[in-house]
């Protein structure tokens, strides 16, 4: 009897279970059925572009060789009459000579078509090299700028070259049989590579006899192809400036974005983010909504990058060894349409976390950079060694930077949910109780070259603020100027005078109101210390 009566007491908690296994099966199901519908999709398009790409190299081979073939056999039936009619035989040699200069055409013809369809310098030097080749061919110039960095799987080189040699053959009029070409036809190409987890070319030229869906259709097939690798080709146009942006992932498997990076694993304001980018994808399934949060995450998981602004006249110089950091050289001025490529979440000059310029930035460059979407610090220098320091500063904020620039793309994400939505309100605590993002706003504005921060109080105490807010490292004895073998007590005791210094500063009579906000937030990060010590 006592048997009986324990039982049905379990029978709700047995039907908990039930149902949660059963919400388990259903979601599973769901996922299978849209994998398998991708799937599907996919084995669809690749026999689509296998056909597709058949019958453009049966075309690109055979149809320029028999037109050409088709003119020296002409050719030659003119010099067989020339030379029946008994003629002098002047005639007979000026047409053999175009016989002979027909051939060469040809031949010519057909080593540019193979090359096209397998270039020799791919698999030795990599696709840059091979589109420089493929450059000198083309009747109008091309001006190459950044890097691909290290070399890849053929199959990833060999889509990426073929992808934006069909921009390059576009852009340039090679198979639109133009005679006089125009302005714009004749102004330079623009390539610019980049690199992360990706691939990633920009290219860019004026077409001023193309509008935009004329560019998608001309690419569409070139861009399925892409897309069969697991890239992507987008199209812009403004005004008469064509624009195409390939990506191509780096590897054919997708990245992990279930487990927190392992270079990031032990910043708690970077686990807090990742989880809400997970909260998300949960959210919104695996309906269209998906791809923008993966990608979030996704960008998340990449190391900080510097861009090197260089200007148009001075030559690549020798950059300084520095790990866990993306550099990549601009050779271009430092004007407003720049810094919105540095401003940009993707892009081969996009996602870039610091600007180091060369050359003298101009007024919007500068007013771009501090009021955009994202913080981007920006450092003038004259000397390229000061990127070894900035990178330093990257490293040792790498989790915040990312976690923060997640939490901007998210928060443009959760705009059309209403405003008691659990999304929102974890953004908004996230947002509201991580110190971490006040100090990094902080930092990057007080590294500013004209910034009104400060600006009294002298260069040392300057110097020990940017340090405490983490521009030298993370760790507690890091930020307060202490040696690494410092124990706690000390660390405690130094973060409290700390603390109170700053305090104090924000207390002076003379101190303005941004520059006490500085120092308030400046003690709570001391105050922090303490608890962490």
């Amino acid at each position: 009897m006592r048997k009986s009566r324990r039982l049905p007491e379990s029978w709700p908690g047995a039907a908990r279970i039930l149902h949660q296994l059963q919400e388990q099966h259903q979601r599973a199901a769901a996922r299978a059925k849209s994998l398998q519908a991708e799937l599907a999709a996919a084995h669809a398009n690749h026999a689509e572009v296998r056909a597709l790409e058949r019958r453009r190299l049966v075309q690109a081979v055979t149809a320029t060789t028999l037109r050409d073939l088709d003119q020296v056999r002409s050719r030659l039936w003119r010099l067989r009459d020339l030379l029946a009619e008994g003629l002098p035989p002047e005639p007979a040699m000026q047409e053999l000579a175009k016989i002979r200069t027909a051939l060469d055409e040809m031949i010519d013809s057909f080593r540019t078509t193979v090359r096209g369809v397998y270039p020799a310098m791919l698999p030795d030097r990599g696709p840059r090299a091979a589109l420089e080749e493929l450059a000198a061919t083309l009747p109008r110039p091309v001006r190459f700028d950044g890097d691909l960095g290290r070399r890849v799987e053929w199959q990833i080189e060999s889509g990426l070259y073929h992808a934006v040699a069909a921009v390059l053959n576009l852009y340039a009029g090679t198979h639109d049989g133009a005679g006089e070409r125009s302005a714009a036809r004749s102004s330079p190409i623009t390539v610019v590579f980049g690199r992360d987890e990706a691939l990633q070319v920009r290219i860019t030229a004026e077409m001023d006899d193309m509008s935009l869906a004329d560019l998608r259709s001309a690419l569409a097939h070139d861009a399925a192809r892409l897309a069969v690798l697991g890239g992507a080709m987008r199209f812009a146009m403004t005004g008469n400036r064509a624009t195409v942006d390939i990506t191509l992932a780096k590897q054919v498997l997708p990245p992990d974005l279930d487990t927190v990076p392992s270079q990031y694993a032990t910043s708690a304001v970077f686990r807090q983010v990742w989880e809400l980018a997970r909260q998300g994808r949960r959210y919104v399934g695996y309906g269209p909504e998906r791809a923008a949060w993966l990608a979030v995450a996704e960008r998340m998981s990449k190391l900080p990058r510097i861009a090197v602004v260089l200007g148009t006249a001075r030559e690549d110089p020798t950059l300084p060894s520095v790990p866990y950091v993306n550099v990549i050289q601009v050779h271009q001025a430092p004007n407003a349409s720049l810094a919105e490529e540095f401003l940009a979440d993707d892009g081969p000059r996009g996602r870039v976390d610091a600007v180091v310029c060369l050359v003298p930035p101009d007024t919007d460059f500068r007013t771009a950079l501090r009021y955009g979407r994202h913080r981007v610090m920006l450092i003038e220098a004259d000397d390229v060694a000061v990127v070894a320091d900035v990178a330093k500063q990257l490293q040792a904020q790498a989790p915040t930077i990312a976690a923060r620039r997640a939490l901007v793309s998210i928060r443009e994400l959760v705009q059309g949910l209403p405003a008691d939505h659990e999304l929102r309100r974890a953004l908004d605590q996230v947002s509201a109780e991580r110190h971490e993002f006040a100090e990094l706003d902080l930092l990057v504005e007080l590294t500013a070259q004209d910034t009104p921060l400060l600006r009294t109080a002298g260069e040392k105490v300057r110097a020990a603020a940017a340090r405490l807010l983490g521009a030298e490292g993370p760790e507690p004895w890091m930020r307060l100027g202490l040696s690494p073998n410092a124990d706690k007590a000390v660390v405690r005791a130094t973060a409290q005078h700390s603390a109170r210094y700053w305090r104090s500063r924000a207390q002076l009579p003379t101190t303005g109101g941004k520059d006490r906000e500085v120092y308030e937030t400046l003690a709570a990060t001391a105050e922090r210390l303490v608890d962490l010590a």
